[in-house]
C-alpha cells in the first residue's frame, strides 16, 4: 500500500502486516491493509497529535523526543550514506527507507545514539529526504544487533573456516570503571596474507568486576564459531586474561612486567621520578607558574616551548615518559628553580635520568614492535636477545652510576626469567626458523635439534596430503635496507652479521637423507632476506619450498602479543556512555564486534 494517508507520519512499517507507533512504539496489525486502526489509536493515545494530522511531521517528531533529552552536537557529525544504487533515485520507496534505515543504523557505530533526538540531526535528514521518517531508538539498535550483527558474524566464520591454522588471543582493557574484554584470530591464508579477525567481545562495566574471572573462562568455551581443538595452533593471553597462578603468554606482558618489578626494586629512581612527579604537580597547579616557564624557554632560553606532561595509570611508562619530558626541559626548569620555590634535582640525579632513559629505550622499541598486529612469535627470540645485549652493555657502560646499573642488572635478571621458556618452546622456536630474516641466527645446537625434528614430524605427519597450490606469479621483492634508527635494530643487525656464517654452513648431513632433509638443507643454505622485507611474501615466491607451507602458515599466525583492544576501547566512549543509559551490555558488546571487524569485507555489511 502507497503510504499515501497523512497517519503515516506518526506510524512505520514494520512488515507488511504490523506498523509501529513513532510515539509509543506499539505494534498493530494491519491485516486489512488500511489505516482506520492506526488512526483510532492516535485518537486515544496521542490526542493532540490526532488533531494535528496535518502539521508537518519533522515538527512533531521534535517537539516529541526532544522534550526528555538535551540537544546532541552535530557539529562534528560525520555522517557516512554509502548507499548503491543512490537511494534518492530509487523507484521503490520501501527500498529506499530500508536501505537508509540501516546506513542511518551504522553511523551509532561510532556516535551516540542520542544523536537521532537532536532537533539538528531531524532538521538535517529533513533536508536530505522530506518523506523520511526517523524512527525510535530500538528499531535502530535491532538493525545493528541483530541483522548487521548476524550478517558479520557469518562472514567473520567464513574466513576462520578458510585458514588452515589459526592462533587465538585473549584481551582486557580496563579504564573509567569501564572494560572490553575480548577474543582475536591470527591466521595466514592461502596466498600468504596476515589475517586479524575479533571473534568475541564482551562490554563490561564496574558492576561485572567480580565475575570478570567467569567473563574470561567462558570466552573460549561459550564461543559458537564451531572450531576445533586440532585447528587452533596456541592461544595468546594478556597479563589480566592469564591463567591463574601462571605468567602471561603475551610477550609485551612479560617484558612490562620485567620493568615493573624492577622499577620496585629501584628505591633511589623511585625517589628520583617522585622529585619529577613533584614538579609535575607544582605546573599542574599553577596557571601562573606555566607561563613563566613558557617565557623562559621562548623569550630567554630561545626553545621551542615545551609543556610538562602528566602521569598516565593507562600507559605502562608513564613514569619514565615523565622523566624523560623533565629531562627535556632541564634548562628551562633549572632556571625557573633559582627565581620561584621547586624541588630541586642534583647533577647526579640529572645523569640517572639520562641513562635511565637509554637503558629503557630499547625496551620501548621492542614493546611498539611486538604490538603490531603484524609483528608474528618469529620476532620474539631474536629481540630477546637483542635486548639481552643491550643490558649486559649497559650493565658494563653504566657503572658510575650505582642507581641505573643496579636497575639494568635487575631487569636483566627479570628479562632471564620472564623469557626462559622461549629456548624450549617449540612454537616460538619454529616461528623463528620458519622466518626467513632469521632462520637459525639465534639457535645453539640443541635448539637447531629440536626444530629440525619438529619441522620433520611435521612434515611426515602431512606427507601425501597435497594441498593443490595455485600457481603463483612470483613478486619482486626489494633489497634496499631501510635505514635503521633504532638502538635495538642497531643491536640486531649486528648479531644477525655475526651469526651469519653459523646460518650458512646448515648440517650437510641432511643432503644425503631423505627428500625432506634435503628440503631443510636447500632452505638453510638460502641466504637470510633482509630484515625489512616481508617473510610472507618471500614464502609465497619460493614455491619450491610448497611442502612446508601448511606449517609455514601454522607457526607464523601466532602474533607475538595478544591483541590489544585499547584503540577499540578509545573508540568506543559513547557505548559505554549508551549503556549507562538504555543500552544493554549485550548489544554494546555486538556493536564492539561490529566496529573491531569492520574490515571482514569490501562491502559494508
Amino acid at each position: 500500500m502507497s503510504k499515501k494517508s497523512n497517519v503515516w507520519q506518526f506510524f512505520y512499517k514494520a512488515n507488511d502486516t504490523v506498523a509501529t507507533c513513532c510515539l509509543c512504539n506499539r505494534n498493530y496489525s494491519r491485516k486489512g491493509r488500511g489505516t482506520t486502526c492506526l488512526r483510532n489509536h492516535l485518537k486515544s493515545k496521542h490526542p493532540v497529535e490526532f488533531q494535528t494530522l496535518a502539521e508537518d511531521i519533522r515538527c512533531l517528531v521534535k517537539r516529541e523526543v526532544t522534550y526528555r533529552l538535551p540537544q546532541h552536537p552535530t557539529s562534528q557529525l560525520e555522517l557516512k550514506l554509502h548507499i548503491a544504487p543512490d537511494p534518492l533515485e530509487m523507484d521503490n520507496e520501501d527500498q529506499l527507507f530500508a536501505r537508509c534505515d540501516e546506513h542511518l543504523a551504522q553511523m551509532f557505530l561510532n556516535h551516540s545514539f542520542d544523536l537521532i533526538e537532536g532537533p539538528g540531526f531531524i532538521n538535517f535528514v529533513k533536508v536530505l529526504h522530506s518523506g523520511y521518517v526517523i524512527k525510535a531508538r530500538g528499531y535502530y539498535e535491532n538493525i545493528l544487533c541483530r541483522d548487521i550483527h548476524n550478517r558479520l558474524h557469518v562472514q567473520v566464520k567464513q574466513q576462520v573456516d578458510l585458514l588452515g591454522a589459526i592462533s587465538l588471543s585473549t584481551s582486557l582493557w580496563w579504564a573509567n570503571n569501564d572494560g572490553l574484554l575480548s577474543l582475536s584470530c591470527f591466521g595466514v591464508t592461502s596466498d600468504f596474507k596476515a589475517q586479524r579477525l575479533t571473534l568475541k567481545c564482551e562490554a563490561l562495566s564496574y558492576e561485572d568486576t567480580d565475575r570478570v574471572a567467569y567473563c574470561i573462562q567462558g570466552l573460549i568455551s561459550g564461543l559458537d564459531m564451531g572450531l576445533s581443538r586440532e585447528k587452533v595452533h596456541c592461544i595468546i593471553r594478556d597479563e589480566a586474561t592469564a591463567l591463574a597462578g601462571a605468567l602471561p603468554d603475551c610477550s609485551v606482558s612479560r617484558l612490562q612486567m620485567c620493568v615493573r618489578f624492577a622499577l620496585q626494586e629501584n628505591q633511589q629512581l623511585q625517589n628520583l621520578y617522585s622529585k619529577c612527579k613533584q614538579i609535575v604537580e607544582h605546573f599542574a597547579s599553577s596557571t601562573m607558574a606555566q607561563e613563566q616557564l613558557k617565557f623562559i624557554q621562548e623569550i630567554r632560553l630561545k626553545q621551542e616551548p615545551c609543556s610538562i606532561i602528566a602521569e598516565s595509570p593507562l600507559r605502562w611508562n608513564s613514569i619514565f615518559d615523565i622523566m624523560g619530558r623533565v629531562l627535556k626541559m632541564k634548562d628551562a626548569l633549572s632556571l625557573y628553580a633559582e627565581e620561584n620555590s621547586l624541588v630541586q634535582i642534583y647533577p647526579d640525579e640529572w645523569l640517572d635520568i639520562d641513562l635511565c632513559k637509554k637503558v629503557m629505550q630499547p625496551c620501548e622499541e621492542i614493546i611498539k614492535m611486538w604490538s603490531d598486529p603484524s609483528t608474528t612469535a618469529s620476532s620474539v627470540i631474536p629481540l630477546v636477545a637483542a635486548l639481552r645485549d643491550s643490558l649486559r652493555t649497559d650493565v658494563h657502560n653504566f657503572v658510575s652510576s650505582v642507581t641505573i646499573c643496579s636497575f639494568a642488572r635487575k631487569l636483566l635478571e627479570e628479562l632471564e626469567m620472564k623469557f626462559s621458556h622461549i629456548t624450549t618452546d617449540i612454537k616460538y622456536l619454529v616461528a623463528t626458523y620458519l622466518d626467513p630474516r632469521y632462520k637459525q641466527a639465534f639457535f645453539n645446537d640443541r635448539e637447531e635439534q629440536l626444530v629440525t625434528n619438529e619441522v620433520l614430524q611435521q612434515l611426515t605427519s602431512i606427507q601425501g596430503n597435497d594441498e593443490g597450490q595455485p600457481s603463483l606469479q612470483k613478486v619482486k621483492i626489494s633489497s634496499s635496507q631501510i635505514k635503521n634508527e633504532s638502538k635495538i635494530d642497531t643491536i640486531l643487525d649486528n648479531i644477525l652479521a655475526s651469526g651469519s656464517a653459523h646460518n650458512q654452513t646448515a648440517t650437510t648431513s641432511f643432503s644425503s637423507q631423505s627428500q625432506f632433509k634435503n628440503l631443510l638443507y636447500l632452505y638453510n643454505s638460502e641466504p637470510r632476506i633482509e630484515r625489512s622485507m616481508d617473510p610472507l611474501i618471500w614464502w609465497k615466491t619460493n614455491i619450491k619450498y610448497s611442502p612446508l607451507y601448511r606449517i609455514v602458515r601454522q607457526f607464523l599466525s601466532a602474533p607475538a602479543a595478544s591483541a590489544s583492544n585499547e584503540a577499540l576501547f578509545g573508540e568506543s566512549a559513547h557505548l559505554y556512555s549508551d549503556m549507562q543509559g538504555h543500552l544493554s551490555p549485550e548489544s554494546v558488546s555486538k556493536i564492539l564486534f561490529i566496529k573491531s571487524n569492520s574490515k571482514v569485507s569490501d562491502n559494508r555489511v
